[in-house]
């Protein structure tokens, strides 16, 4: 009878042991990234299709926009996330076993109120405006290109019971088309004042006007983001449960048959 019990909890054990050798091959051969890049109306992208990287490549794509279109954000979607950014080139560091799909975003261009689009988009100065909860901008959200943006101006108008607050300012350079850049001016209206080759991302904030015993809440700002993680339990360490769980229970089967002979 100690035998069969013995012989029992070791096959068990070997059980759990072979599953648990199954997954971490698994794991093993999940061990590259898989990188989907998704066509997008208005551009392309120097890298297309779907390929696999090592766990921790550095991989980086460019966004090209076709002519009368400019590059926007992208948005990166992976197995736990969904994100965007507004560089470009966009660097991410890859993680093994994850899918990553990487749309690019254009936008037409259109010409500001009483101006012209460039002859030279590749040096154009691109102005996006984006919309905020609590009030409006002369000129409206879009896409515009000029030549040079360094006499444009902004204004926000806040809807009742709202105040303009401030502006948030987006861009890839820390300089304004080589002006000073201040990302949170209270100027109203605001000159642009940055010229050829440039992009950048301005959007109002509008607070409500505080009533007795509130107080005001600011509109969201665009920001951009990186990827992320979900936290939880990794394959690996479900493996290193599993194998503690093996040894608890070998432990209680030699356990049970030490008893039963001893008897």
């Amino acid at each position: 009878m100690e035998k069969k019990i013995y012989f029992f909890v070791l096959f068990i054990a070997m059980l759990m042991l072979s599953t648990s050798t199954l997954v971490f091959s698994d794991v093993q051969a999940q061990g590259d990234a898989t990188v989907i890049v998704a066509t997008a109306t208005g551009g392309t992208t120097d890298i297309s299709g779907t390929t696999t990287y090592p766990d921790g490549t550095s991989f980086i794509i460019n966004a090209i926009p076709d002519n009368a279109y400019a590059f926007v954000s992208w948005t990166i979607s992976s197995d736990s996330s969904s994100t965007n950014s507004i560089e470009n080139p966009l660097t991410i560091t890859l993680a093994g076993g994850t899918t990553y799909t990487i749309q690019p975003n254009f936008d037409l261009v259109i010409a500001p109120p009483g101006g012209n689009l460039p002859t030279d988009m590749s040096s154009a100065a691109i102005v996006v405006v984006l919309a905020s909860a609590g009030g409006s901008t002369t000129p409206a959200p879009g896409t515009y290109a000029m030549a040079d943006a360094t006499t444009l101006q902004l204004k926000a108008t806040p809807n009742s019971g709202w105040q303009f607050s401030y502006w948030t300012i987006c861009g890839s350079s820390m300089s304004h088309g080589g002006y000073p850049l201040n990302y949170a001016p209270t100027d109203n209206p605001y000159t642009v004042g940055h010229g050829y080759g440039y992009t950048y991302y301005y959007q109002p904030v509008f607070t409500q006007i505080a009533s007795s015993g509130s107080s005001a809440t600011p509109t969201p700002t665009a920001t951009a983001t990186s990827v992320g993680t979900m936290a939880g339990l990794t394959t690996e360490m479900w493996i290193i449960i599993a194998l503690i769980i093996v040894i608890i229970v070998m432990g209680i089967g030699l356990a049970v048959v030490t008893t039963r002979r001893k008897k």
